[in-house]
């Protein structure tokens, strides 16, 4: 959720001419100043020797007359465990930044405070492109951005921490897919982050391992969380509201990685998900009804529980199958339709599917939407005979429920008794 950060006070001294201060001494060895670093000032084009650093800081960069290049130099001068500190004030850019060295931390003065703006980009994909091992990105805003905010390329241990990602135009097609995008990665941590006006997902994990998504706020966008073909993801503690679908647990077909499975899901509040969709055209997020809390689609072994779901038009949770019905037919002869092994429990429902999308009257054959919702699919190929397959429901409560039949392989049913059974509950920690 939006916060503050107090070292902005500490770097209010900065001189907003000032452009990088790397550091090291004359010989390429540390200086040490009272701070604890010194080194070299770039100010109008000429150098001042013995510049201060701020405490923990290895360069410093504040805006000026060209923060493309100031901050792309220091990005490609960065070494291992060193960070960079990006001042208080906005910096523009018209070209994407690139960071490709391993064990940089790049910091800012604050989420409200450092703000790098895209609003002028007129190349590159994404805001920031991110290639090297054992990132962290905290304390800035990404604004603008006509492409994606912040993406993570097949990295080892990616950390966004107090990062904001905003597009100021609500609902907007001309909007960058996603916010805070790793792909392919294994350890990623986001957490206490803001992102809105995505038009896909605010904060999207994808084919990667080893994740945790804690203390966020996710608002405005057509998904808010979306944890796409991933394994072993802790989805904890988070708001998501005012989106299309709030957190979505997707497994989709043609990707590099597939058979994404253990999501945790819970300690959210998820509410008035009720945005229309403005998604891409074409895109599986595009398809998603307006008003669902949570979706589970082909996706095996999640968990949903202790979650507030609430105030959400169409459904509170759905769990469905990736079915010809709903989504374009899989060109993938491995992929897995089925939606199994699922665990929804323990959740606090209120005021869902009181004014359901036109897709979702059409599947319950009801004026209503259910705070839960099954596909009525199964694989008839598979031995359920133990119940390992079963999507479980236990403890919500007076939660409603109905059972569609998007399969043709059963009738609509409100009774989830024969969902009623328990499985074993994943970990809570990485």
């Amino acid at each position: 959720m939006a916060r503050s950060n107090g070292t902005k006070q500490r770097w209010a001294w900065a001189l907003g001419s000032m452009m990088l201060v790397p550091a090291c001494g004359d010989d390429g060895s540390s200086g040490t100043g009272e701070s604890g670093n010194a080194g070299t000032a770039s100010e109008g084009g000429s150098e001042t020797q013995g510049a201060e650093l701020p405490e923990g800081c290895d360069a410093f960069v504040s805006p000026g007359a060209d923060d493309q290049t100031a901050v792309q130099e220091a990005f490609i001068d960065a070494t291992a465990g060193q960070t960079i500190c990006l001042a208080a004030g906005t910096f523009s850019f018209t070209r994407q930044l690139s960071l490709d060295a391993d064990g940089v931390t790049v910091r800012g003065a604050g989420g409200e405070a450092t703000i790098l703006d895209f609003s002028g980009q007129i190349s590159g994909a994404n805001g920031v492109l991110l290639t090297g091992n054992d990132i962290t990105i905290a304390d800035l805003q990404v604004f603008d951005t006509p492409g994606d905010g912040i993406r993570g390329d097949k990295i080892d241990n990616i950390t966004f921490d107090g990062v904001h990602v905003i597009w100021p135009d609500a609902e907007s097609t001309d909007n960058g897919a996603y916010g805070l995008y790793p792909v392919q990665c294994n350890g990623v941590v986001i957490r206490n982050c803001l992102v809105e006006g995505s038009r896909d997902a605010g904060v999207y994990v994808g084919q990667s391992t080893a994740i945790l998504v804690e203390d966020n706020e996710a608002r405005g966008n057509v998904a808010g969380i979306e944890i796409e073909n991933s394994t072993d993801a802790i989805v904890r503690n988070n708001y998501a509201h005012d989106n299309t679908g709030g957190i979505l647990v997707f497994n989709l077909p043609g990707l590099d990685v597939g058979d994404g499975r253990r999501t945790n899901v819970y300690g959210n509040i998820i509410e008035n998900n009720n945005v229309p969709n403005f998604g891409e055209a074409g895109t599986v997020v595009a398809l998603i009804p307006p008003g669902i809390g949570v979706i589970l689609l082909a996706a095996d072994e999640n968990e949903v529980a202790d979650n507030e779901i609430r105030g959400n038009d169409s459904v509170g949770v759905a769990v469905i199958a990736y079915v010809e019905a709903l989504f374009p037919p899989p060109e993938d002869p491995n992929f897995d339709i089925y939606v199994e092994s699922n665990f929804v429990h323990d959740n606090v429902f209120e005021n869902n599917g009181s004014n359901p999308d036109d897709l979702i009257l059409l599947v319950s054959e009801s004026s209503t939407g259910p705070d839960i919702m099954y596909d009525g699919c199964f694989d008839p190929e598979k031995d359920n005979t133990n119940g390992a397959l079963t999507n479980c429901l236990s403890g919500n409560g007076d939660a409603t429920f109905k059972a569609v039949n998007l399969c043709g392989q059963g009738m609509l049913e409100e009774d989830p008794g024969p969902y009623t059974c328990e499985h074993d509950p994943l970990p809570r920690d990485l």
